[in-house]
């Protein structure tokens, strides 16, 4: 089994679990009574971090069968080479947290 698939199980069941136990319907922090505002933000706070993971694990995940680190060392041999590899990579992580915003909002 690859890296991927047991990525998106793993990491969709997590996903599911925080935002099941952050609903605002369930009513936690409508019932406690002193602090509900630092522990929504610390929530928040977390889900972001959450979602950061989300997209460095995704990039891992879908691109396992590349080596980024040995990709980069031949790419550094030219300024033409490098520079493409970073513009691929940025264009992927963006196109990561793209599906990423979509699925949250």
């Amino acid at each position: 089994m690859r890296f991927r698939h047991v990525f998106m199980g793993i990491g969709g069941l997590l996903v599911f679990i925080i935002l099941l136990a952050t609903d605002p319907d369930g009513g936690v922090l409508k019932n406690i009574p002193f602090g509900s505002s630092t522990l929504s933000l610390l929530i928040i706070l977390l889900t972001s971090i959450l979602y950061i993971g989300m997209l460095h694990l995704g990039r891992k995940g879908l691109i396992d069968y590349i080596d980024l680190e040995e990709y980069f060392k031949k790419a550094l041999m030219t300024p033409e080479g490098s520079g493409l590899a970073l513009i691929a990579v940025g264009l992927i992580m963006i196109s990561v947290s793209l599906v990423i915003l979509a699925a949250t909002k």
